[in-house]
């Protein structure tokens, strides 16, 4: 069993400075508190743990200056005579010779260690190599001969240990420096995963970074694509309060709380890579208090696993007993009880979540199923729109949909019953050769769902049945749209299309009364477009996936292309994941994110031959779920097989 057969199993586990000494724990090295710490993790039932080699602290270089300041040749800063003739990797083999313990350790206790190799960027510090001068990281050809040769000393070293689950580059290395392209930050990561695969083949090469994006570019260089093309693992850092549109109520609510599973499900679905939740925490108790903090990693962990995702790892270990020192003197926030445990080693509420969990994963196994996903939410060639595809999928959750994010043209469309293209604006929303793609599978049968904003796409009469459109400026930025649902949604908007001339059928009216979004057949399939921003509006507005009706469009739209669910606990504030076992037969995950007591039958198609609590808090009458606030359950169900296959 290689390194990367570990991920198959739900990780559980903490990023891991000690309690003490915090990032001088390599300079004041104490194998005995990690002894203990290492100890108490794998007692509260975690298997895996992330730690930091401080790059500035395995690899001291030395730049020996020579004249008018010339460099002459390089040694190590507490030791002139270390040089790259008796030390080609320029690695100081006592610190070596301390990682050695720290990997000893980790057997011991039988945890796994995720190494993030070149550490620098740590808790809003950047703790740079202090031989770096100036040189940027990431093309500076000296800078990537060395992080090379350090990677290189790791790989060789501890080639096949059991204890590495991953090597990863280092703590969100593209929040250490300035990257001037995508292309260098291909070579890079290229380079130095090259470098750990040819001494170590057996471990793979995890990220590391926080915040990829679809269409990297100059100023976003980090793409998804280019990182899958180099890695085994792809991670995510979800804090809500540093994503845009992730927090705009309670961290506990349902939109800031999917904020992990839809950044991960991003990765994972466009990347075709498995992806570690590889940091989450609530940024300290003023922004939630311990009580509230075990409920958000509750809800969290139980959408992970249903999504399945490879793991959760918590930040962090501990609270610091270092306040005084760098990088935690200055940041408040770094102080406020991040941690599992406290100062003192007492257990808080959120480590018992992790605890609690354990349990789940090894009932089922490592692993749930994999969710079927008969939708797709369309990511365009053109535009990087993560807000509106972020909160699409929120809505797809209100609505009972499961759904893959897909790029047009790289995967046949047909085999989607519903396609949803959110908030698409302007003269360049896809580029000719996708949207060929996603009429074709119009055309074989599926339903296109196309929200815009003074969108330009060709076809729209046989595709959505418009002949005779304009677009317009809206006279306010907000307006009260009605749907034929019976419910009124507020989308604020800079532009809007009129249809002036149209055989399809109205589904929606401004508040002046002209029609708004229309519905269509095309081919096999079915269309609607929405000639506002839906999704985009929502992901500024606060709260609004609790107050707004929304959802309910989504619903329609599933009903529609016949993605009624297996089973189902109707609420919008409920995430519902069915993960199917056989026909009939499976496990509905419930987590609910009201603050409130949700009740109700659960709703399907089928007849319910049984329904049994498998994990987590329910009550169960019959078909009747009740359950508590911010809690989450896992239901095992038997429906009649007569009426089921769907």
């Amino acid at each position: 069993m290689t390194n990367m057969d570990q991920t198959k199993s739900f990780l559980l586990g903490v990023n891991y400075w000690p309690r003490r000494n915090g990032v001088q724990m390599w300079r004041k090295f104490d194998a005995a508190e990690i002894d203990r710490e290492f100890a108490q993790i794998r007692e509260l039932g975690m298997d895996t743990v992330r730690i930091f080699p401080l790059w500035d602290d395995f690899q001291p270089i030395y730049e020996l200056p020579g004249c008018n300041g010339i460099p002459r040749t390089i040694g190590m800063r507490h030791d002139w005579n270390t040089t790259p003739d008796n030390n080609p990797e320029m690695v100081d083999a006592a610190h070596l010779e301390k990682f050695d313990t720290v990997v000893d350790l980790a057997g011991k206790h039988h945890l796994k260690l995720i190494v993030a190799l070149l550490t620098a960027w740590m808790s809003g510090t950047l703790f740079n190599p202090g031989w770096k001068n100036g040189r940027n990281l990431f093309s500076d050809s000296f800078m990537l001969k060395y992080q090379m040769l350090y990677c290189r000393a790791f790989a060789r070293r501890y080639a096949g240990r059991p204890e590495i689950l991953a090597w990863e580059y280092g703590n969100e290395q593209n929040c250490a420096d300035c990257c001037d392209s995508p292309e260098t930050a291909w070579v890079w990561m290229h380079a130095l995963a090259a470098e750990l695969r040819l001494h170590d083949p057996e471990t793979p090469v995890s990220s590391g970074m926080h915040g990829l994006h679809h269409l990297p570019s100059t100023h976003n260089p980090w793409g998804i694509s280019d990182s899958a093309d180099a890695l085994d693992l792809l991670t995510t850092h979800p804090y809500p309060l540093f994503t845009p549109g992730c927090f705009l109520e309670s961290p506990t609510d349902l939109r800031a709380n999917l904020h992990a599973t839809v950044e991960s499900r991003y990765l994972s679905d466009l990347g075709q890579r498995p992806v570690l939740c590889e940091e989450t925490g609530t940024l300290g108790n003023s922004n939630l208090s311990e009580s509230l903090s075990a409920a958000f990693l509750r809800m969290r962990l139980y959408s992970l696993f249903a999504n399945g995702i490879a793991g959760c790892l918590w930040w962090c270990y501990s609270d610091f007993q270092c306040a005084g020192e760098m990088p935690y003197r200055d940041a408040q926030m770094e102080n406020d009880g991040l941690g599992l445990t406290r100062t003192d080693g007492t257990v808080k509420a959120v480590a018992g979540e992790m605890s609690r969990f354990r349990t789940v994963v090894e009932q089922f196994g490592g692993q749930m199923p994999e969710l079927r996903r008969e939708a797709a939410i369309l990511v365009s060639d053109l535009q990087d729109d993560w807000p509106g595809i972020f909160n699409c999928y929120v809505l797809c959750v209100q609505a009972g949909i499961a759904p893959r994010i897909v790029r047009p043209g790289y995967e046949a469309l047909s085999q989607y019953k519903l396609l949803l293209a959110p908030s698409w604006c302007d003269s360049m929303p896809i580029s000719i050769p996708a949207w060929q793609a996603i009429i074709g599978a119009v055309n074989a049968g599926s339903t296109l769902y196309v929200s815009g904003e003074g969108v330009s796409l060709t076809e729209m009469d046989r595709v959505f049945g418009i002949s005779d459109m304009e677009k317009m400026k809206m006279k306010t930025s907000r307006d009260l749209v009605r749907f034929s649902g019976g419910f009124e949604c507020a989308i604020s908007a800079e532009y809007r299309n009129c249809f002036n001339k149209f055989v399809s059928e109205p589904a929606a009216w401004y508040s002046d009364g002209t029609p708004a979004m229309v519905k269509h057949h095309c081919g096999a399939g079915k269309t609607c477009f929405l000639s506002m921003p839906l999704e985009k509006s929502l992901s500024v507005t606060p709260y609004a996936n609790e107050e707004s009706p929304a959802w309910k469009i989504y619903a329609e739209l599933r009903d529609i292309a016949g993605l009624k669910p297996a089973v189902d606990l109707p609420d919008p504030q409920c995430e519902r994941w069915w993960n199917e076992k056989a026909p009939g037969k499976g496990w509905l995950t419930l987590i609910n994110h009201r603050r409130k007591t949700v009740e109700a039958e659960l709703d399907s198609d089928s007849k319910i031959l049984q329904v049994r609590l498998a994990a987590g808090n329910a009550e169960l009458e019959g078909r009747r779920v009740r359950i508590s606030p911010l809690q989450a359950a896992i239901l095992e169900i038997e429906l009649a097989s007569d009426q089921t296959g769907r």
